[in-house]
C-alpha cells in the first residue's frame, strides 16, 4: 500500500470518528457544559480563590468547543490534503472537501437529540480551521 492510501484511510477513519461523536450524546452542549462548569469548580475550590459564576464557565465551554471545531476539521483538511497532494489544486480540492463534510456533519447533527446544528459553526470554524491548518501545510511546504 503506497502513502497515499494511508492517507486516504486516515481521512476516512477521521471522517467517521466525527460522525460517531456526533451521534454521541455525551457531547452536547449541554452535557460538556456541565463538565466544564464541574472543573472550574473543583478548581477554585482547590486553589481557595472565590466562587466561579456561571459566566465564566459558559464562556470557556464556548471556547473549548468552537476550538474543537476548528481542530477537528483543520486535521481532515490536512489527511484530505494528503491524500490528494499530487493533483494541481490540493489545497483548494482538500478545503472544499473539508467545508462539503462539515455541512453534511451539521446536517446530521440536527436529527441528533439534544444537538443543535449551526451553519455558523461550519462557516466561521470548520471553515477557518481547514483554511489555517491548509495555510501553514502551505508555508511548511
Amino acid at each position: 500500500m503506497n502513502k497515499r492510501k494511508w492517507w486516504v484511510l486516515g481521512a476516512v477513519i477521521w471522517m467517521i470518528t466525527i460522525f460517531t461523536f456526533t451521534q454521541l450524546p455525551y457531547f452536547t452542549g449541554e452535557n460538556t457544559s456541565k463538565v466544564v462548569h464541574k472543573v472550574v469548580v473543583t478548581e477554585h475550590q482547590t486553589i481557595h480563590t472565590p466562587s466561579v459564576d456561571n459566566t465564566e464557565a459558559d464562556s470557556l465551554n464556548l471556547v473549548i468547543r468552537k476550538a474543537t471545531h476548528i481542530t477537528v476539521f483543520g486535521i481532515l483538511a490536512f489527511l484530505l490534503f494528503k491524500s490528494l497532494e499530487f493533483y494541481l489544486f490540493s489545497y483548494i480540492i482538500s478545503w472544499f472537501l473539508t467545508v462539503l463534510y462539515a455541512i453534511s456533519d451539521e446536517y446530521h447533527q440536527s436529527f441528533m437529540p439534544g444537538r443543535v446544528s449551526s451553519l455558523k459553526d461550519v462557516f466561521l470554524f470548520d471553515f477557518v480551521g481547514a483554511l489555517l491548518v491548509l495555510f501553514i501545510t502551505y508555508l511548511i511546504k
